[in-house]
């Protein structure tokens, strides 16, 4: 049977981002949008709260479903200046809250551009006291820094597939990449190399000639 997993995004509209004339609710609920879909690519049962939707409302929607693992996902602010780094909290430092937490910001921490990174235990937080699930709260760079920002927005899908990894490694199910994305690689022909550049420009027309229009010629020093 399919793990299920909760996610729940941040409703804090009011978190406004130093970058993008944007805020908290709107790019955790595009994150949790990309994690969702790289689990259920990975076999999970996924479940995500409405975006906006109140903490309240999703501590007891995810209470009633009964998920393997509650994610809170959040986004950090401190001073307007800092490019922090990644902050994953859990209820406790009992094995399996720091297995499943520990799991999560390995694969998360990597990514973000901030140098810090930490695993910290706090009781004190509704979504891990008041949840019956495994939770890990994750909060993702800083946003009221400008580089903080600018790196969240840009990288939703890749914070979400980190996310999605983290899981995967907690529960011991294979992460399986999106097929759909492009693997960054170009592959370049090159159809002759010559001293003399009248000899390098016959061959570019033949080149278009055969219907490759964006031929050109690379003058290269030796």
């Amino acid at each position: 049977m399919s793990k299920k997993i909760y996610l729940s995004p941040s409703s804090q509209i009011n978190n406004i981002y130093a970058y993008g004339n944007t805020n908290e609710m709107v790019q955790c609920n595009k994150i949790a949008e990309a994690a969702k879909t790289a689990l259920e690519r990975c076999g999970f049962e996924v479940k995500k709260a409405p975006e906006g939707q109140s903490m309240s409302k999703s501590i007891s929607e995810s209470n009633a479903w009964n998920p393997d693992l509650h994610i809170p996902i959040h986004t950090n602010a401190f001073n307007g200046e800092t490019l922090g780094g990644t902050l994953v909290m859990i209820y406790s430092m009992d094995s399996e809250n720091k297995k499943a937490g520990q799991a999560i910001l390995d694969s998360v921490a990597p990514v973000s551009p901030g140098p810090d990174y930490t695993l910290r235990a706090n009781s004190s937080l509704a979504e891990l006291n008041s949840t019956k699930a495994v939770a890990v709260y994750v909060e993702v760079e800083f946003h009221d820094a400008v580089e903080g920002a600018k790196w969240i927005i840009e990288n939703t899908k890749v914070i979400g597939e980190a996310i999605c990894k983290g899981v995967c490694n907690y529960f011991g199910v294979t992460y399986k990449e999106d097929s759909s994305s492009p693997s960054g690689k170009i592959y370049k022909v090159q159809v002759g190399a010559f001293k003399e550049k009248s000899n390098a420009e016959s061959c570019l027309q033949k080149a278009k000639s055969a219907g490759f229009s964006d031929a050109f010629i690379v003058e290269v020093q030796k």
